[in-house]
């Protein structure tokens, strides 16, 4: 047994970086553990939870992370307060859909931007969806509706790691 005390960020340190991730209704606690692990991986500055996401503590969530939940800096804020804090930081939102958008390799990870994962059945929040600058898709076979949002946050933070580390 252990005892931990959880770290705290709030969304303004979580906004610090060039390379964030808005978890926007994820629900399963093995998908937020893979987008956190995926997040920390790849070089993702930061996270937010945003209201209908599961909590990071979760005892499944914390098990996928593998410890990158008490590493990565991860803040819990509302869609209103997030959405006006990207556009005061004049942070690039990037929404992920599997059905519209530039594909994944056409996309430009460039610059500050924010990558938002939205819900396994669902999608992206109509407040989330309607302020996204650019919707990116993951190219996949047709007969596939789409794909775990673990999976899919770890394939676009793939790519932004990618470009972002790619020598002139």
């Amino acid at each position: 047994a252990a005892l931990v005390v959880a770290p705290e960020t709030n969304l303004e340190e979580a906004l610090r970086g060039d390379l964030l991730v808005i978890a926007a209704g994820v629900q399963d606690p093995g998908n937020l553990g893979t987008l956190l692990r995926s997040a920390e991986a790849f070089g993702a500055t930061g996270v937010v939870l945003i209201e209908g996401t599961v909590s990071r503590f979760n005892p499944k969530a914390v098990r996928a992370s593998a410890g990158s939940v008490f590493r990565m800096p991860a803040a819990v804020s509302n869609s209103g307060d997030v959405l006006t804090a990207l556009r005061r930081e004049k942070i690039r939102l990037l929404g992920t859909s599997s059905h519209k958008g530039i594909s994944l390799p056409q996309a430009d990870f460039k610059g500050r931007i924010a990558v938002v994962i939205g819900n396994e059945g669902a999608g992206l929040p109509p407040a989330i969806a309607s302020a996204v600058d650019e919707f990116v898709t993951i190219p996949h076979a047709s007969r596939v509706e789409s794909l775990n949002a673990g999976v899919a946050a770890s394939i676009v933070l793939y790519e932004a790691a990618r470009q972002r580390n790619a020598k002139p």
